[in-house]
């Protein structure tokens, strides 16, 4: 992990940024961070928490406030302006909605107060986004999902929220990679938003659209192909191959039970404590990003799962 953060540092730079000494030293000083996740009591939300309190207790004097935006964008702006007014001197957020969320983190940037996003980024230029593979994690799904068809078949999409970055970078990478796979038709696909509930009712709905033709199941999420499996369960149809994306403890169970095929596994803990590694990088610095282009981006090595290697997943990696 540190020679990711040496590659940032080194992509910081050429982003034309300046460094100097900061007004507060992370080591010794107190700091109050505030942590904004989509939905806080969600897996993967509590498993980046508990990677950056992890984290925070490496630090001299460092609180972790954790605000719960409850699945609203409107809420999460609400919550970025009270911790703007209130000079947090960082922000950790998945933002739910990064169109929406935009304004609220380029006023807390002008402020003063440094954003990093976790997985999902806005429209705004932050000081950093920590991100699952998602463009890589797609391509490598289509072609599980080809090879174990032997090229030809037919799939059905359930995709993220509309707008999503992440969602849209994982259908991308998916898109790509099937295009080398002629044989393989995608039959539907239908926006499930991230929701268990409502993936289930969405792969019950393909079941009866299409009756013994559909061979295999993307998610863009592990929540979503664990309501496709349920709903291949309740309709007692089997030998479908299903798979999600994040590796959350659930879908690892579901693998190991037969009821979904595969995921795309990813340390949320590490994930979450390189995020506040990051953002104490810039606290602990003055750059300047007034006039950068782009977020800096760092991802998370993925790890392909599937019923042959899930063991390999031990308990303490578990969220």
């Amino acid at each position: 992990m540190k020679r990711v953060l040496a590659i940032l540092v080194v992509l910081v730079l050429s982003l034309g940024a300046t460094v100097a000494l900061a007004e507060k030293n992370p080591y010794t000083d107190e700091l109050r961070i505030a942590w904004i996740p989509t939905a806080a009591t969600e897996a993967n939300c509590t498993a980046w928490g508990n990677g950056i309190q992890r984290e925070a207790a490496f630090w001299a004097d460092v609180a972790i406030d954790v605000y719960d935006g409850e699945k609203n964008a409107d809420k999460q702006v609400t919550l970025m302006n009270d911790c703007i007014a209130q000079e947090y001197d960082g922000i950790i957020i998945q933002t739910y909605n990064k169109a929406t969320l935009t304004p609220a983190i380029e006023d807390a940037e002008a402020a003063g107060i440094p954003v990093v996003c976790i997985n999902m980024a806005s429209e705004a230029v932050c000081h950093g986004l920590v991100s699952m593979t998602d463009y890589e994690a797609g391509a490598v799904i289509a072609n599980e999902i080809a090879t174990a068809l032997n090229g030809e078949g037919n799939v059905v999409v359930i995709q993220a929220t509309p707008g999503a970055a992440r969602g849209i970078n994982l259908e991308a990478g998916f898109q790509d990679a099937l295009a080398n796979y002629p044989g393989i038709v995608i039959l539907e696909e239908q926006a499930a938003d991230w929701n268990m509930e409502k993936a289930n009712t969405t792969m019950a709905n393909f079941l009866t659209s299409y009756p013994d033709q559909i061979d295999a199941v993307f998610a863009h999420n592990d929540q979503m192909a664990e309501g496709a499996g349920m709903a291949c369960q309740a309709a007692g149809v089997k030998d479908i191959i299903i798979w999600g994306a994040n590796g959350e403890t659930k879908a690892l169970e579901y693998i190991e039970q037969g009821i979904i095929t595969g995921t795309v596994y990813t340390d949320c803990y590490d994930q979450g404590a390189t995020a506040l590694r990051l953002l104490m990088m810039y606290i602990g610095s003055d750059i300047d990003i007034s006039d950068w282009s782009k977020t800096p981006v760092i991802k998370m090595p993925p790890i392909t799962v599937t019923k042959d290697n899930v063991h390999t997943i031990t308990e303490d990696m578990r969220w």
